[in-house]
């Protein structure tokens, strides 16, 4: 691997085993250089061999780039300046040769067959524009908490997309033919830039689902208050790009999304027992009036106190 002074956007690593890789797997990494190590081991571990592994280094400062170099010709590895985990994504996007292209955060996992089993999924329907499954739910020591489970009908994906994102990130895999129509990831968001990218996806392109957990997604407990209100303006954006506010029905989309994003996150701050943020966040999904009945169910029990409120379900999507 060379060794030289990374500069922006410096390519140090090709990866000539593959000429023609099939899928290629994106990796985002940003001073995780442990984690990011595991990730690109389970990509590596696949039982789908011909894969390519992209680790594009967003200006880590830790020793990311140090720790890739064992991997030598397996991988592909870029370094560029910090721009975010978008822009590292379109970067390497870019750079992908795979007829399949996944993107796999640098704390996430992927089980053995996952490539393997995705892709025979796209094979077997050559209308989808990309494949998700089911998931395990990780902590932060890589410990199995939960399983993530989202039947659906292929044609209806958009329309249930509108209503807020169930399809976590690591689970996806995606034709390269759908993904060169649909275009580069929205630099201008973080949180909800997969939600945006799916909701694309879909609105031209059916979604074929795996019933089967093949990825591990880890479970941050890294969460703020001043987080929260950036990712919901992110969410208000992402609403203002798919649907017409200005209607009644848009509008009541609109309090329906930003109060289960509320809620979601007061699960959040109630599973790592910042009890005080989680209420708040309650009441506030409340204020946003959501026509269905669980934001209001989860209001009252958080009155009857914690151990009560503790007997409710976890979060209905994900947040990092």
């Amino acid at each position: 691997m060379n060794t030289s002074s990374p500069t922006p956007a410096d390519v140090l690593e090709s990866n000539p085993a593959h000429s023609h890789p099939l899928v290629s797997v994106v990796i985002p990494a940003y001073n995780a250089a442990d984690l990011t190590v595991e990730t690109v081991e389970s990509v590596l571990a696949q039982t789908y061999s011909d894969v390519e592994v992209i680790v594009v280094d967003d200006g880590s400062t830790d020793h990311t780039r140090p720790a890739m170099s064992p991997f030598g010709s397996r991988i592909s590895y870029i370094y560029k300046e910090n721009g975010g985990a978008c822009s590292a994504r379109n970067v390497g996007l870019r750079a992908s040769r795979g007829e399949y292209v996944a993107f796999l955060d640098c704390d996430d996992l992927w089980l053995p067959t996952k490539a393997e089993r995705s892709v025979a999924a796209l094979q077997a329907y050559p209308e989808a524009g990309m494949v998700f499954t089911s998931c395990l739910i990780v902590d932060g020591s890589g410990e199995t908490i939960d399983e993530y489970r989202k039947p659906v009908n292929p044609t209806d994906v958009h329309s249930d997309l509108l209503r807020g994102n169930f399809i976590p990130a690591p689970t996806v895999v995606m034709r390269r033919k759908s993904v060169d129509e649909i275009g580069l990831f929205d630099e201008h968001i973080f949180v909800p830039a997969d939600w945006d990218y799916w909701l694309r996806m879909s609105a031209g392109f059916p979604v074929c689902y795996v019933d089967e957990s093949l990825s591990k997604y880890r479970f941050s407990s890294n969460y703020s208050i001043r987080n929260v209100e950036r990712s919901l303006e992110e969410i208000e954006y992402v609403l203002k790009k798919h649907l017409d506010l200005d209607s009644p029905s848009g509008e009541q989309v609109r309090r329906d999304v930003l109060g289960q994003a509320c809620l979601d996150f007061a699960l959040s701050f109630r599973t790592i027992g910042e009890l005080r943020d989680a209420r708040r966040l309650v009441r506030r999904a409340v204020g946003c009036r959501p026509s269905g009945w669980r934001v209001y169910a989860h209001f009252a029990a958080s009155l009857l106190g914690h151990r009560i409120w503790s007997l409710t379900s976890r979060p209905r999507s994900l947040p990092k």
